[in-house]
C-alpha cells in the first residue's frame, strides 16, 4: 500500500540527497554546480522531511487509538 511507495520514494530521495552532498564536497564542482546541487538537494530534503512527518502523524494517530 501507501507505506511501500513512501519507503521507496524516501530511500530514493535520501540517495539523491547523498549524491548531491557528495557532488558539493567534490573538489571539481564549480560554485555554480554546487549551488545547483544544493537547491536540488533541498527539494529531496523536503520530500524526506514530509514523508517522515507523515509517518510520525500516522504513529501518533495509531498510539492515540491504542
Amino acid at each position: 500500500g501507501v507505506m511501500i511507495v513512501n519507503k521507496e520514494s524516501f530511500e530514493h530521495s535520501l540517495a539523491e540527497l547523498q549524491k548531491m552532498a557528495d557532488k558539493i564536497k567534490s573538489q571539481d564542482a564549480s560554485l555554480e554546480e554546487a549551488i545547483q546541487c544544493y537547491e536540488e538537494g533541498m527539494k529531496y530534503y523536503k520530500i524526506c522531511s514530509d514523508i517522515l512527518d507523515n509517518a510520525k502523524q500516522k504513529i501518533e494517530t495509531f498510539e492515540g487509538e491504542v
